[in-house]
């Protein structure tokens, strides 16, 4: 019945033209299905094998020079050569054994070694997170493996790197098992596999194993990536990883009577999709920063490739790589970390050590609009002290909006590097749909729940509905104050609008002021989700977050006469949690406060960085600005 269910969520996405493409693509995957079984599968090895391939029989590297910023502890570099490899919060280790490749890092259990079109991956699925599974068969590790053997110039690296992707290619034959169920995967894995043996050229231990082994997972995924592509309604970064394994084939395994049909399909679709996924400010389509990076990652990847090659980069992929470089530099906190906005899983394009888009000079302006991707950053005046995130964004890519949160008018906040105010980030996929639900639901950000609703439709693991229309309406800068006012809201039956003012004096003040309308009682929860601990002061409504680089005063007044209540771990319904990483959370402590009240409602919050913070005639000064602003754009 849930399977039922989500066919026909995923049947309402679908855009024109679009059926008729999926029933032939089920048919396809029933011809593969009965061709795996015969022992057959499109694109076997041609004969004289490895040898025909200038790329596997090069003696030299045949890709470009990359910018790695590898610079591994011992300790770290000594459990990748004994096998160990993070999988996304849990413990992985290779082992001589088949079902290592199978066995579900989070639950033990063993994924089923059948036809991969027939295996149950989604939420509910008895088997665990699909996405904790595919991390180390993505083979990323083999090039953390060619890079330790290249400082230390020891063989017992390169030894497990071929042992792994031997391992691999043995134990997922085409196309059993779950490593074939996603073409983004197949797509990443080509990517890896070919940096990793150019980065071991010439150290091989037994060269004619592994590449034949390489050239098995070319003819294995490449056919499967050109038929299962993700068009339509599941155009995302997984069309982009896909595109780029294609060009990547195309280009480096010049001698398949396929490749120029790859590489040409691969660019096309790529010049299409950069300009469509990246917007015009350099934001990214998601409305999620990790997804962002991942997609501006590979874009790099190909750039280089195709220059290293004498070729020239579409003019459109070009155009993204600069567009999307810039904005990734804005949103980038000072240890080089992403601000963590949006799904994220800790994925790469290739590597983690891997630094493509840098460094590029951040701004000195104090306030940046993002008004395409809805995000504008505020900073301290030539330097690194402040740094906030105002979202005023739409909710994410339509029909789908998978890798979005409800996060409308959210606000984040760094002093010196710290986070202070935080997005408690992702925890998981597939593996509990409970916690899915709660890590991108409105309650776990810091903005208004209105009746205990999201500000969209919860639908799958990977599907919205029904988003409530955000944007920014106006903005300026007067006498050294940025003003900001955005909304989130419909004026429809039964809906709300909600109206969040932002002002900011760089470096002493935020003052936050939070406006809910509708046409029935309502009840409103705003939350402060806080990376330091709270602690109360002798005033009630003054709550300080002392970090280990400076203080901050948070001040609350308005809203009903709610006062705030600190909030940790609650778990029914789920309030308070924080994950750092994707596959552990941890409690974390929210400010929160509650009112029942008739509309209009008003909630004020005073954040001061140094000094007094703003009087009251500025804060009252500030709110008619913004009320006049909202009643000319027709939301007041």
């Amino acid at each position: 019945m849930e399977r039922l269910s989500w066919y026909l969520k995923r049947l309402s996405v679908m855009e024109r033209g679009e059926i008729p493409h999926r029933i032939a693509e089920q048919a396809r995957l029933r011809l593969l299905k009965w061709r795996q079984a015969a022992g057959r599968h499109p694109g076997a090895p041609a004969a004289g094998g490895w040898r025909g391939y200038a790329f596997c029989a090069a003696q030299q590297p045949c890709l470009p020079d990359l910018p790695w910023r590898f610079e591994p502890s011992p300790a770290e570099a000594e459990q990748w050569r004994q096998g160990a490899w993070p999988a996304l919060g849990f413990d992985w280790r290779w082992q001589d054994e088949a079902d290592i490749w199978r066995r579900a890092p989070d639950t033990g259990r063993l994924w089923p070694h059948a036809f991969f079109g027939g295996i149950p991956f989604r939420a509910g699925n008895p088997h665990g997170d699909i996405r904790v599974a595919w991390e180390p068969a993505r083979l990323q590790q083999l090039v953390a493996l060619a890079l330790t053997a290249g400082r230390d110039d020891g063989g017992e690296a390169i030894a497990l790197l071929e042992t792994q992707l031997r391992s691999w290619v043995a134990a997922n034959p085409p196309y059993l098992g779950i490593h074939y169920i996603s073409a983004m995967e197949c797509g990443l894995r080509l990517i890896a596999v070919c940096h990793a043996l150019d980065l071991a050229r010439g150290r091989l231990a037994r060269p004619e194993e592994t590449w034949a082994a390489a050239l098995d997972l070319v003819h294995s995924h490449a056919p499967l990536i050109e038929r299962r592509l993700s068009l339509y309604s599941s155009r995302g970064n997984h069309t982009i990883a896909e595109c780029a394994g294609l060009v990547y084939v195309g280009v480096l395994f010049r001698e398949h009577p396929r490749a120029a049909r790859w590489r040409k399909r691969g660019l096309e679709i790529l010049a299409e999709e950069s300009a469509r996924q990246v917007l015009e400010d350099g934001g990214g389509i998601e409305r999620a920063f990790e997804y962002h990076r991942f997609v501006i990652d590979l874009l790099g990847l190909v750039d280089r490739l195709l220059a290293h090659a004498g070729e020239a980069t579409p003019k459109e992929i070009a155009a993204a790589l600069a567009r999307g470089r810039r904005f990734l530099a804005a949103v980038t906190l000072p240890d080089g970390e992403l601000m963590p906005v949006g799904d994220g899983d800790g994925g790469w394009a290739l590597s983690r050590h891997l630094r493509l888009n840098g460094p590029d000079p951040v701004t000195a302006e104090t306030v940046v609009h993002f008004r395409q991707s809805g995000y504008s950053v505020l900073r301290a005046e030539g330097g690194e002290a402040t740094l906030a995130l105002f979202d005023h964004g739409p909710h994410g890519m339509a029909p789908s909006y998978g890798h979005a949160h409800a996060d409308a008018l959210s606000l984040l906040l760094y002093r010196n590097g710290e986070p202070i105010l935080i997005d408690p980030g992702t925890f998981t996929y597939t593996g509990a749909p409970d916690w899915r639900r709660y890590f991108r639901s409105t309650a776990a950000h810091n903005t208004v729940v209105v009746n205990g609703r999201d500000q969209a439709t919860q639908e799958t693991a990977f599907q919205w509905s029904e988003p409530l229309p955000c944007r920014l309406i106006n903005a300026d800068v007067a006498q050294g104050v940025v003003r900001m006012l955005g909304y989130v809201g419909s004026n429809e039956p039964g809906r709300y609008r909600h109206m969040r003012g932002v002002a900011y004096r760089p470096d002493e003040w935020i003052f936050v002021w939070d406006l809910i309308d509708g046409a029935s009682m309502l009840q409103l929860e705003q939350h402060w989700h806080c990376g330091v601990e709270p602690k109360p002061t002798q005033l009630s409504s003054i709550l300080e977050l002392q970090g280990k680089r400076g203080k901050v005063l948070l001040r609350t007044r308005g809203g009903g006469g709610g006062l705030p209540e600190i909030v940790s771990g609650e778990e029914g319904p789920p309030l308070g949690w924080r994950s750092a990483a994707y596959g552990r959370k941890e409690p974390c402590a929210v400010i929160r406060r509650v009112s029942r009240t008739r509309p209009p409602a008003s909630f004020d919050t005073v954040i001061t960085l140094s000094g007094p913070g703003p009087d009251n005639t500025v804060m009252g000064e500030t709110i008619v600005r913004w009320q006049k602003w909202a009643r000319d754009a027709g939301a007041y």
